[in-house]
């Protein structure tokens, strides 16, 4: 059986409006069986973790990490990161994390898998060149836990279908899709010769091959409750397993 690999995104664990825990179990078979798991960005979110402080989330963050890299049984883990999941505290986690597990692989930004790219897509905001989505970032790894009133009414957008409103509107393929291609033609000079596909999460809205300037563009979806999962599997070249 030719090896695969398998990307999510935008689990947003730890958050109350994220169902990721759940969806993930889900797919369990799936990830038993890959050679490679991307998570591409969000799989935390810090800002609007359920529990008692930032600490605490880190901690079970991390816990989360152990226990799904021991499953992987020495098979790959990316992650790359997303402006949920950035904050400094926890980046600094990571680090003697990777030390410990050698198949725990590190992205600030982006993967590069053969022909295949992924991002988080946070670069979709916007037309956003390299220098501004460090600037964005930056402020999101100073990012502080809300909740209270804000919380609440983050809550009362995804049940009565806000907040995927919100995303349709301000997220329409084509133009994020656009985005997303202008970004890497700013940050990775040349990216378009060397790639087939394009993988991204951040707006919640998942779909599959849609072409853009010769490239294949997929969103695997998010966890976050009444939004759409879309895990996407991919066939891994030798090399790549």
């Amino acid at each position: 059986m030719h090896p695969q690999g398998l990307v999510i995104s935008d689990l947003h664990l730890l958050a109350k409006r994220s169902v990721g825990e759940s969806l993930f179990a889900a797919i369990a078979p799936q990830v038993e069986r890959c050679e490679a798991l991307i998570l591409n960005g969000d799989t935390f979110d810090f800002r609007w973790s359920t529990l008692r402080n930032e600490s605490a989330s880190i901690a079970a963050a991390i816990r989360w990490l152990e226990q799904l890299l021991q499953s992987m049984d020495g098979r790959d883990l990316h992650f790359i990161q997303g402006n949920h999941d950035c904050i400094r505290a926890f980046c600094e986690r990571l680090e003697p994390l990777r030390d410990k597990w050698p198949n725990l692989h590190i992205h600030q930004y982006h993967l590069r898998l053969g022909r295949r790219i992924f991002l988080h897509g946070d670069c979709a905001n916007r037309n956003m060149d390299l220098p501004e989505l460090q600037k964005a970032r930056e402020s999101w790894a100073n990012d502080k836990p809300r909740g209270g009133i804000s919380a609440t009414l983050y809550d009362a957008a995804d049940l009565t279908g806000m907040s995927r409103a919100f995303h349709r509107a301000y997220f329409p393929r084509r133009i994020t899709v656009a985005r997303i291609a202008h970004h890497l033609d700013t940050a990775i000079p040349g990216w378009r010769e060397k790639t087939g596909d394009c993988y991204f999460g951040h707006t919640h809205m998942p779909f599959r091959d849609h072409r853009h300037g010769g490239i294949r563009f997929h969103n695997s979806g998010s966890g976050i409750r009444g939004m759409g999962f879309h895990p996407i599997a991919f066939p891994l070249d030798k090399e790549e397993a």
